[in-house]
């Protein structure tokens, strides 16, 4: 089936940019209908159509189980302090796909979106005639979009997040400048494997040859499966150096910390952040800004500044609102560990929600350890749970099920609090598209789902 099938340059006669938007949002939606494709075959074919723009562009490359995302926000905010124009690609989002393609700290508009999606378009038909049966997935052709916006707006770093695994996924087909590899969980089996060190081994598929890498894993397994990859390769093997949360202040949200003996604040707080903020940083004293360490004045500056929306975001705080878009049951257990410290023993009403791929019975477990009572919230899309497959996960808390986030909210209005909201991006996205005046864009999302979807590394 031939997926370019909407115009390729210029507006459609009669169609405002918002219709020309939404059409390329349907057409990504098409490309969901391919599911999953782990390789990068596809990715070079569609970046050499057009014009292999990640050729010339500097590349961080990060892969991980949790923490990618923080990790690269801490590295662009410090880059962004020290001057360099700057571009992040991350996944997935909260309210519009927009926010996977930033520079300098600002997401991509409609119109840029739209353009390098019509693109793309060409590309795909060019190839689709060269090579019947061409398909390329849903994250690829947003890669390529990200290849392409940073090329031309010319940046100088692109933090550079992968979608699922390393070695095979649409990412990787990039030489960086350095790696870091995050944490190492168990995830996405059916792609990476049942074990952590068959997990570890294909996240250590974005080490290159010459390249040095950053590793925030402590002891164990996976830890040694790197090191072996990184050994074959060649890549020079940095670990983070010692690390420790010294105080929190009272009344901000961020958090005094230590790392390899220099005093930071962050702008993101929890114990795991500590980490990801010692895996920035150790890059970040390479090397590699013109020969030396990015300066310290930056990077102080940049970790202060950074923010991650949906990470332990506090949304409010009389009544008390925490959104954390935990969706594993290793996050879930940074997000209780991370409570605890912040607010004690402090019960929470919590209000969850989960997708039908990840472990939600687990993270149920672990978040029910301080939870008072539960919302369970249906979500919009359709691999997500219904309430009714939730509530035998808490069976000593009271629950109560609803059918959308409009009409949990209406309850947990008159709940004086504290009321934690987790388990899903997506339902983290739609309160905080509601709260943003975003809806309207955050509703659009729809147009990204594909009856004849599978999981992917982008969500």
């Amino acid at each position: 089936m031939n997926l370019a099938v909407l115009p390729c340059s210029g507006r459609p006669r009669g169609s405002s940019e918002e219709d020309a938007y939404r059409e390329a949002l349907a057409f990504l939606g098409r490309c969901r209908r391919w599911g999953m494709k782990l390789g990068l075959e596809n990715m070079e074919l569609l970046a050499r159509e057009i014009g292999s723009p990640q050729n010339g562009l500097h590349f961080l490359h990060i892969a991980g189980t949790n923490g990618k995302g923080s990790t690269a926000s801490f590295l662009a905010s410090a880059l962004r302090v020290a001057g360099y124009r700057v571009g992040l690609y991350t996944s997935p989002h909260l309210c519009t796909i927009r926010e996977r393609i930033q520079i300098d700290g600002v997401i991509t508009s409609k119109e840029e979106f739209t353009r390098w999606i019509r693109m793309l378009q060409a590309a795909i038909r060019n190839l689709e005639e060269k090579q019947p049966g061409f398909a390329p997935t849903f994250f690829e052709v947003l890669t390529a979009a990200a290849l392409l916006a940073f090329r031309e707006r010319e940046v100088d770093w692109v933090v550079w997040e992968t979608g699922l695994g390393g070695r095979l996924d649409a990412t990787n087909i990039v030489r960086p400048e350095a790696c870091i590899i995050t944490t190492i969980g168990l995830e996405h089996a059916r792609y990476l494997g049942s074990s952590l060190v068959e997990i570890a081994r294909e996240k250590a598929g974005i080490l290159k040859t010459g390249v040095p890498a950053v590793i925030g894993l402590g002891q164990g397994e996976a830890l040694e499966a790197i090191r072996e990859r990184a050994s074959e390769v060649g890549s020079p093997l940095w670990e983070v150096g010692e690390m420790r949360v010294e105080s929190r202040p009272d009344g901000e949200s961020c958090q005094r910390v230590r790392i390899d003996g220099q005093r930071l604040v962050l702008g993101l707080l929890g114990s795991h952040q500590v980490r990801n903020a010692a895996c920035a940083y150790a890059l970040l004293r390479l090397p590699l800004f013109a020969g030396k360490a990015l300066p310290q004045k930056a990077i102080c500056s940049g970790f202060r500044m950074v923010r991650w929306p949906g990470r332990f975001h506090i949304w409010r705080k009389d009544p008390l609102w925490v959104l954390d878009g935990a969706h594993n049951p290793q996050a879930a257990e940074a997000l209780v560990q991370t409570w605890e410290a912040t607010f004690g023993k402090r019960p929470y009403h919590l209000v969850f929600s989960a997708l039908s791929d990840k472990d939600f019975s687990t993270m149920a477990s672990i978040l029910s350890r301080q939870a008072r009572q539960v919302s369970l919230v249906r979500l919009s899309t359709e691999r997500g749970l219904a309430p009714a497959e939730l509530i035998g996960c808490f069976p000593h808390l009271p629950c109560q099920a609803y059918d959308s986030w409009s009409e949990s909210k209406l309850a947990l209005a008159k709940d004086p609090g504290p009321i934690l909201v987790t388990g899903s991006l997506f339902l983290v996205g739609a309160l905080l598209a509601e709260d943003g005046n975003l809806l309207p864009e955050w509703e659009s999302n729809e147009l990204l789902e594909s009856s004849h979807s599978h999981s992917s590394g982008s969500f």
